[in-house]
């Protein structure tokens, strides 16, 4: 398979799939090595390709239709309070469409996550945990940002509340 074609092929995949698609199961499904993947994946981007990198795979930007709301919360607390934040939005119907904190050095750093359920909570903090990693928070003393999508602004404000009624949001109290 050339290597435009092989790029089709991994655009097809991702336009398909439900779910993050991790480079090592697109690298077995097209026969090649997972860096000629992420290679690819790398070209696809140059082209205008919206492909999110998440901590379970890629997968392409696309809107969420039934999330009509976009707010972004400033949240600020300890590491250990990061499984309890994501489940407080994700059981109330948000979508954690990233993380941002801003370097001193490099600007805003964002990181995609696309985190929607509980089960993609407890994925991404065991994945925290496995690779002994330290979250992005950590290097502003726990203040981030989290892109969230909703179904309403209502939805937003009762999340943000939640979050509030938790300490976790930032307060310059």
């Amino acid at each position: 398979m050339k290597a435009i074609e092989r790029r089709q092929q991994i655009i097809e995949y991702l336009t398909k799939a439900s779910h993050p698609m991790s480079a090592s199961y697109l690298a077995k499904q097209l026969s090649v090595s997972r860096q000629i993947i992420v290679g690819d994946i790398a070209l696809l981007r140059a082209e205008n390709h919206e492909i999110l990198s998440t901590h379970r795979g890629y997968l392409l930007s696309s809107p969420h239709h039934a999330h009509a709301f976009l707010g972004k919360i400033v949240c600020c607390h300890k590491s250990q309070d990061t499984e309890k934040e994501m489940l407080l939005i994700v059981n109330q119907g948000g979508i954690i469409l990233d993380v941002q904190v801003e370097h001193p050095i490099y600007g805003m750093l964002t990181a995609a996550l696309n985190i929607q359920t509980s089960e993609d909570v407890h994925n991404f903090i065991k994945q925290v945990r496995n690779a002994n990693a330290t979250l992005l928070s950590s290097l502003t003393q726990g203040i981030h940002i989290h892109t969230i999508a909703c179904t309403s602004k209502d939805e937003f404000e009762q999340i943000k509340k939640s979050l509030s009624a938790a300490k976790l949001l930032w307060s310059e109290d």
